[in-house]
């Protein structure tokens, strides 16, 4: 994982309460507190770059149609190969 894992640790006074490696993409993850951190090389982490934000949901199909009915336009759908969700 990368070396700044424990800076985040001590950031947020706890430790890493997930911590996983996703082989198949060539990621480490580890969430401390509310924070997802996501670790790979450059082009591992391309894909991901882009995200702007990260909704915790129920049901990806139900938010996907509360966003279009508020007028959201969807520009890429859920990935779903993620051990945390969609």
């Amino acid at each position: 994982m990368t070396p700044n894992l424990e800076f985040y640790e001590k950031l947020f006074g706890t430790s890493a309460s997930m911590r996983f490696d996703i082989p198949q993409i060539s990621l480490e993850l580890a969430q401390i507190g509310d924070i997802l951190l996501i670790a790979g090389s450059d082009e591992t982490l391309k894909p991901f770059r882009s995200t702007q934000a990260t909704f915790l949901v129920d049901s990806p199909d139900e938010f996907r149609a509360h966003l279009e009915e508020n007028g959201a336009k969807i520009i890429r759908g859920p990935i779903r190969f993620l051990p945390t969700g969609t």
